[in-house]
């Protein structure tokens, strides 16, 4: 076997991507400070609440909206946090200045999230940066208020955002047993957080022998789609490949392996010692392939580690297909407060009675419309053509005129040879509002 040595020249001038990870609200920023301890450089924390400031452990530390809430955080409203991101613009875009990549890391449904992540996603964007948001909805029990903040904002996240995982707290809590403590139930979905923001690192920076690019990635978990999927597993020992497989798979955003088969693509990332064999990539990637569609496109990466004792790492990265989100018209729904448009009046049919008008009473005489008016003003004969084909071009075409109905009684149909019923000179067979309407 021939070996041919690496030259460190072949990389000249290219410098691996600069992440930035940004943690923005209280979730956020206890996610932030996790990764900061596993050590992740580049990290900030930024939150309206100058005490959740204090106490992070983060080095770089950004205030939104000082003077909008004076520190004291928003109080669950977005829209304060958005006003507060508008007043702290200048200090947002100079957080995700000189970044190629940055992570928005977020719990969605409260104020300061909800409300400063879309504009802080906007700001990323401007930048040159590509963005890839890791967040959170929150309980189902939280209630439907919190619930339809986080889903206005994941709407309006999903426009900024390259790549959109969205984790639901509900699902994240099948990680531990439902009589676990509540520590151990937040530490197993804290982990969870930070496995698939670790991951898609590890991903972007590559590695030898199989690294999967940036486009590639994107391919998978791209297009702004909170349907992302993640799943990780480690194992060591003899059956090391099917055991992690077999744990990634039960991630609870796979929804145990069954979301995969819905995918359009699929990334499968393996790290392990350098005793990683052959079989058992092949191994995995034919247990892969067996979930996801035959048109599905399957992305292989493989990355070796010095570490002999290292487990061995899966990890999969998705995108299922959902149902279209319909989103508000409004721009900044989240910032207004609503959920979606206000629907206006449904425009009434010609020919339709109006929607307080009683059934059986007779319509009113259509008014002449301005432009009528102003044609028989100058003594011109108006148009009488109603088909729109002769119309000229730019010209309106002139409304159908509606009829008034006849109700002048001619027959009394079946009860035409009976004797009429009269009470002091009125036919009382006729309608009411007949006998009572005025001769012309």
């Amino acid at each position: 076997m021939i070996a041919y040595p690496r030259s460190d020249t072949a990389s000249e001038g290219i410098e691996p991507p600069s992440v930035r990870i940004i943690g923005l609200g209280n979730a956020g920023t206890h996610l932030a400070d996790r990764l900061q301890m596993n050590g992740h450089a580049d990290v900030v924390v930024m939150n309206t609440d100058a005490q959740s400031l204090q106490s992070s452990i983060a080095f770089k530390k950004t205030p939104v909206g000082q003077m909008t809430t004076r520190g004291l955080g928003t109080g669950g409203d977005p829209e304060i946090g958005y006003e507060a991101a508008l007043e702290s613009r200048d200090a947002i875009r100079s957080t995700v200045e000189g970044s190629n990549i940055v992570f928005l890391c977020a719990g969605l449904g409260g104020g300061t999230a909800s409300g400063v992540i879309p504009v802080l996603a906007e700001a990323a964007r401007e930048s040159g940066a590509v963005v890839f948001s890791i967040v959170t909805s929150p309980f189902s029990f939280e209630g439907r208020r919190r619930s339809r903040q986080a889903a206005d904002a994941l709407a309006l996240l999903s426009k900024q955002s390259n790549a959109l995982i969205h984790f639901e707290n509900d699902r994240m809590a099948e990680l531990s047993s439902p009589r676990s403590g509540i520590e151990e139930t937040f530490a197993a979905s804290d982990a969870m957080l930070c496995a698939c923001v670790t991951s898609l690192i590890a991903i972007l920076r590559g590695g030898n022998p199989m690294p999967i690019g940036l486009a590639d990635l994107l391919v998978a978990v791209g297009g702004g789609s909170p349907a992302g999927l993640f799943g990780r597993g480690e194992a060591t020992g003899d059956n090391r490949a099917h055991e992690a497989l077999e744990r990634a798979l039960k991630s609870p955003l796979l929804d145990r392996g069954r979301l995969i088969g819905d995918c359009h693509a699929v990334i499968a990332h393996l790290v392990g010692p350098a005793s990683l064999s052959f079989s058992e990539v092949a191994a995995v990637m034919r247990e892969v392939r067996r979930h996801t569609a035959d048109e599905a496109k399957l992305f292989l990466g493989v990355t070796t580690v010095s570490d002999p004792s290292a487990p061995l790492s899966v990890t999969l990265f998705g995108n299922y297909s959902s149902p279209p989100v319909v989103e508000s018209a409004q721009p900044h729904a989240v910032a207004s407060g609503v959920a979606g448009a206000v629907p206006g009046p449904a425009a009434v049919p010609a020919g339709t009675a109006a929607a307080g008008e009683l059934a059986g009473s007779p319509p009113a005489a259509p008014s002449a419309t301005p432009a009528t008016a102003d044609t028989e003003a100058a003594g011109e004969e108006p148009d009488s053509s109603d088909d729109p084909s002769k119309a000229k071009p730019g010209s309106k075409t002139k409304p159908a005129k509606q009829e008034t109905l006849q109700f002048e009684s001619t027959t009394r149909g079946r009860f035409d040879k009976s004797e009429p019923t009269i009470v002091e000179g009125e036919d009382l067979d006729v309608p009411t509002f007949l006998r009572m309407r005025k001769p012309n």
